[in-house]
């Protein structure tokens, strides 16, 4: 990815590997369906904020985890045509050894280079990784699926229009239906529809908002999201 756009995309680098990087654990994915294996994570990853909200020291874990995902899934398709393997069976999580923080995914493959729509393209991230995931963490942790779907919407639609900015408009237009079609091409409910909406600001300034807040503002230190926040006291 590097190689083809230069260092517009250097934070492709290091997230998607075939080998297992030092320092980190290496967690299967699928294991996060587990409750104890997941909280065991939580626990870990808690002790920076605590006594913090746990809904939203859940919920900033997951931004970490589907920005990774996500944008670098997104990315590999859009600009290099790459179908990857990233089901939720398919790849494991390299977590931070001191943190637990997410900082890269393990691979088995990289994939193959295929001509799909750009909802069979995200078949594999979109419904086989984070519709699951989404339904665990919720169980895990008593948060919305709508508050983990726009997490995860935030990062995906952010890159998307990345790529029409620094490579192609129509880039951008390929990945539009994912935000724009209310159901899946199998006719399922699409859960990123409606997740953020165009807003402008009064003096001109064009923004997207979260339809549910994330609770990142809940944490010390850490702030709400500015503009793109639902409430008011998340914008600070």
């Amino acid at each position: 990815m590097v190689r083809r756009g230069g260092e517009k995309y250097g934070f492709y680098r290091g997230k998607f590997l075939l080998d297992a990087p030092a320092g980190c654990d290496v967690i299967a994915c699928s294991a996060l369906s587990d409750a104890d294996c997941f909280n065991s994570i939580i626990d870990r990853y808690a002790a920076a904020f605590l006594p913090a909200d746990r809904r939203a020291i859940v919920s900033l874990w997951t931004l970490y985890y589907f920005s990774i995902l996500t944008i670098n899934t997104a990315l590999a398709w859009l600009e290099l045509r790459r179908y990857l393997p990233v089901s939720l069976d398919e790849v494991s999580v390299c977590l931070d050894r001191e943190t637990a923080t997410p900082v890269s995914f393990l691979l088995p493959n990289l994939g193959e280079v295929r001509e799909f729509d750009i909802h069979t393209a995200m078949k594999p991230l979109l419904r086989q990784h984070i519709e699951p995931l989404t339904c665990a963490i919720s169980d895990h942790a008593n948060l919305s699926t709508k508050l983990l779907w726009g997490n995860a919407a935030g990062y995906l639609d952010w890159i998307i229009d990345e790529a029409g900015r620094q490579s192609a408009p129509a880039l951008a237009e390929e990945g539009a239906p994912l935000f724009s079609d209310a159901t899946f091409p199998d006719g399922e409910r699409n859960p990123l529809c409606g997740t953020l909406r165009n807003m402008q600001d009064g003096s001109g300034l064009q923004f997207k908002r979260r339809k549910v807040c994330c609770l990142r503002y809940c944490l010390a230190d850490i702030g709400g999201c500015g503009l793109s926040c639902p409430l008011r006291q998340g914008r600070r």
